[in-house]
């Protein structure tokens, strides 16, 4: 299934690119290769599918249809920020399933990473410090990484 995965991911974001000019599914990988340490697939196809719903005009029945596991689906379902939530409410949904720590903590150091961005502004700053302070709630739930 992460071949899957990796491919799914790879059409979705085929045509989009991060801050720093990049093609948006390396950061997808990125955070899929973050959390290989943990010898997980079912965890790395979360990661490298963390963005699809959020970000395409996939879904989760359709990631359901393709049969990927409930872990799988619920494990993104976690990570998808539904815009009717604040981010501090987004980021308290997310402590509550132990998959989606791990993969936003992984998220977060990489979307942290400065040297992605071309020409830092201050809302750039402003956004580091806000993925900060979720990854520091993050960091703090015991048991979890």
């Amino acid at each position: 299934m992460l071949s899957l995965a990796i491919s799914i991911a790879a059409q979705a974001f085929e045509w989009k690119y991060d801050k720093g000019g990049k093609p948006y599914v390396l950061h997808c990988l990125h955070v899929m290769d973050d959390v290989a340490v943990y010898e997980d697939e079912e965890l790395m196809v979360i990661a490298v599918l963390h963005d699809i719903v959020e970000d395409t005009d996939w879904t989760l029945a359709r990631l359901a249809c393709l049969d990927f596991s409930d872990r799988v689906v619920t494990g993104v379902d976690y990570l998808t920020h539904d815009k009717s939530m604040s981010y501090e409410e987004y980021i308290e949904k997310i402590m509550e399933n132990s998959d989606a720590i791990i993969v936003k903590r992984a998220d977060l150091r990489h979307n942290s990473d400065i040297t992605r961005i071309k020409g830092v502004t201050d809302k750039d700053f402003l956004r580091i410090a806000r993925y900060h302070c979720a990854y520091t709630l993050l960091k703090e739930m015991k048991g979890f990484g």
